[in-house]
Formats: C-alpha cells, structure tokens, sequence
C-alpha cells in the first residue's frame, strides 16, 4: 500500500508521516531529504544552482543511501558521507526547492522514489507524491496551514538545532513565501493538490489529530473469507463472549492488516487463545499441546479453530518451522510470548524465541492486550466464571529492522513487545480514548 502526504513546507509533513507509518507498521521515505541531499552535493561541489547544465551534470554522481545506526535513526549518505545534519539548514532547503524544477534531475529521483515504493507498504511525502511519482497511490493526502504559522514552527524548529541562528521570522516567512511561489509555479512537478486528495488544514490541530484522520480514511482491509466451519465456531464463541462478557474490541480499523503477522499478547487464562481469536477479523493459527486432541470434543473444536498439536517432546527446532511455515504462507499466528500463564496478572518476562521467530520469518508484530479473563477465569481455579467483562486491544504493528545488527534488533523486538503491550494496557486503564498506540 502507498500513501501519499503532500504539502508546503512548515505543514508538518515529515511528522505526521512518520507517525503515521510508525503506527501502521509501514516504511517512512523522506523524499525531502533526498532533494536536500542533492543540494548538499551540489555546494560542496561549488556549483551555482542557477547553472541546469552543470547541476544536471552531477547527476550520474549522485549516490543516494539510507542507513539506519545503532540507535534507530535514519541517517543520509551521499557515497560514504552522513550528512543527516547538514541538510536541515536552511540555506540547502533553498537550493533543494531551486534545482527540483530541472526536469534531468525530477527524473532521477521520482526513479529512485517508483523503486523504493514498488517493494514495501510504505508512506511518501513531498510535494509531487500523489500527483506525479505515485498518481495511483492508495490514498492521497495533502496538508496545508497558514504562511506565518508555518514560519513560526520552522523558526522554533531551526533554534532548537541552531541556537546561535542568524535569521529572523520575518526572513524566514519572507523565504517560505518564495519558495511556495517557486514550487506552484514551476513547469515540471509543481507544487499542487491531487484531484483525488484529502485536504487537511494543520494550522490550529495537532499531529495526532491529523494522524487519527488520515488513518481514519484508509479504506477497510479486505481479509480472506473464513472457511465455514471456521466460521460458524468463531460466530457462536464471538457471541458468547459479547453477550456473558460484553467484550470490547480496540485498533482493528487501524492496526490490523492483511497478510502475516505474530499476534502477540499477555498470558493469564485459559480463555485467552479463544478471545483473542475471536477478535481477529481473519482466520488465525495457533499451537496447543497435542494430548488436548486426544480429547474427543475438544480436540475436533480447536482443529476447526486453526490449532496445531505440538508433540510431547517435540524440540524447539521443530515447533519453530511449524510457525516459521505458517507464516511463510501468509497467516497470522497467536503467540504468548512470556511463555507461560501469568498468576498475578502482570506481564512476565518474554522469551527470546520470539525475536527469533520474527527474524526468520521477515513478518511484523501486532501486539495485543487482554483484559478482564484474568478475573473471568484465573489460572489457579479449575472452572471460569460466566459473567464479567473483557477488551481485546490491538496495537501498532512492530516491525523488524534490517539495518541494525542481529542482536541489537532482537533485543529491541523483544523490548519494543514488552512497552507496547504495557501501553495498551495504560490507554485502556485510562479511559480507552482515541486510538490504541
């Protein structure tokens, strides 16, 4: 899936951006930085960026990479050169905006944009994003707010990095003003609305408002029809627990996607695996103890359910090709990541297989908080109450990253799970407000 946000600069659109394909599980592509990037060539070089020959000369030259350190953070290379920080002056955004309307070098980037896009779900801002690099994305945004508010932000945004600063607001208005007028009235790619954009004006809103709107128009994920018997089992037990247990569902509009994913989630009752399985809106897949297909009625109910016998004695190795296959072809597996059932309630430590399983299987994390089956059914009581109340809350989507070594990222996985399932667990204590981080 691709996402377009376009819009002037000052809008808030890298943020906003960000946030929204943090939220998503998507890759975020700074197309900004790219142009800025090509600026920062073109003055070391010494070249005017009034000269189109020779700035389109350099072309060829330019060697675009993103890398991601240590930390997270993405981080700009022109050939083996980090320049994250040299490019958010202000001075290169001036040259970015002047050499964008040279046709030789639109088409050198939007090829590097087109290939990025053709390989991940993934959200573009810009400027041209949904009118000329991606004209069929899926959903098109462009964000808009008032000239001198815009130059606030960008004054407050450049003190924060350059405290002995020597511009003003109003030179910073004055410069926001030409380079609108630049990008509208240029020939190649101008700056302008898709017919088929949403227009959100960010001016007095804030940036999960925004958020929150652009994710609340993305269309509704189409999901693989349940086989019948699937179906008929998850409608009798979603409506068993709606009507004994009033169970409230958060973030599937939002958080849940097609396609494979771990299901992650805390542990503390037997009436976990089906409640939360019942509030997927697709078939999901999940592993049980293989003497409970021994037992007649029982062992025929979670075969329906998508549950798959783990042998007496069966290694680690096996059970983890059974997953790792499952998730090769496209499913979506529950996972209890702390590996056993909690008896107080609280999160326990996770175990690493996890991460592992994460790693090999290319696939992202839906982390998921279970509320009120604790109470309903605790693991040291041999039979569950009928009445009570639960909520299942899905979260954003974590994802692997590649960039950062083997251990650091699963440790992270495995970090970045635990602190998710606690904030869902916050939001929903809190009053369940807006939409689950």
């Amino acid at each position: 899936m691709i996402i377009t946000i376009d819009g002037p600069s000052g809008t808030g659109k890298s943020t906003v951006a960000k946030e929204v394909a943090k939220r998503l599980g998507f890759t975020f592509f700074d197309t900004g930085a790219m142009y800025r990037s090509f600026a920062w060539l073109i003055q070391k070089m010494g070249m005017d960026p009034l000269d189109k020959e020779g700035v389109e000369s350099l072309v060829p030259k330019f060697q675009y990479e993103i890398r991601k350190g240590k930390e997270g953070r993405r981080h700009y290379f022109v050939g083996e050169e980090d320049v994250s920080s040299e490019i958010r002056t202000q001075s290169i955004s001036m040259v970015a905006s002047q050499i964008a309307v040279y046709p030789e070098v639109r088409a050198a980037m939007v090829e590097i944009q087109r290939q990025f896009g053709r390989s991940v779900d993934a959200v573009f801002e810009g400027r041209d994003m949904g009118t000329v690099v991606f004209p069929k994305a899926d959903l098109k945004v462009f964000l808009t707010a008032d000239a001198k508010i815009r130059a606030e932000r960008r004054y407050r945004e450049l003190l924060q990095k350059f405290p002995d600063l020597g511009m003003t607001l109003d030179e910073i208005l004055t410069e926001i003003e030409a380079r609108d007028k630049t990008d509208s009235t240029r020939k190649v790619s101008p700056l302008k609305m898709a017919d088929n954009a949403t227009l959100i004006d960010t001016s007095h809103v804030g940036i999960n408002h925004v958020v929150n709107e652009i994710i609340g128009l993305l269309p509704q994920s189409s999901f693989p029809k349940m086989k019948l018997s699937y179906k008929i089992v998850y409608s009798l037990a979603r409506f068993f627990f709606k009507v004994f247990f009033r169970l409230k569902i958060y973030g599937v509009e939002t958080h849940f996607r097609s396609g494979s994913a771990i299901i992650a989630a805390n542990h503390t009752s037997f009436y976990d695996p089906p409640v939360l399985s019942i509030s997927c809106p697709e078939e999901v897949h999940f592993l049980a103890k293989g003497t409970l297909f021994d037992i007649p009625l029982l062992g025929r109910l979670i075969r329906v359910l998508n549950s798959h016998p783990v042998a007496r004695g069966a290694s680690d190795t096996q059970t983890l090709k059974m997953m790792i296959q499952l998730l090769g072809e496209g499913k979506k597996l529950i996972l209890f990541p702390e590996g056993q059932r909690s008896y107080t309630g609280e999160l326990l430590q996770m175990e690493r297989g996890l991460s592992f399983l994460v790693q090999k299987a290319r696939c992202q994390i839906i982390p998921a908080y279970i509320d009120g089956a604790f109470v309903a059914w605790p693991p040291d009581k041999r039979f569950p109450k009928l009445f009570g109340k639960m909520a299942v809350v899905f979260g954003s989507p974590i994802v692997w990253e590649e960039d950062l070594d083997k251990k650091v990222a699963q440790e992270r996985i495995i970090s970045q799970t635990e602190q998710a399932i606690r904030d869902l667990r916050a939001w929903y204590e809190a009053g369940a407000l807006g939409t689950p981080p």
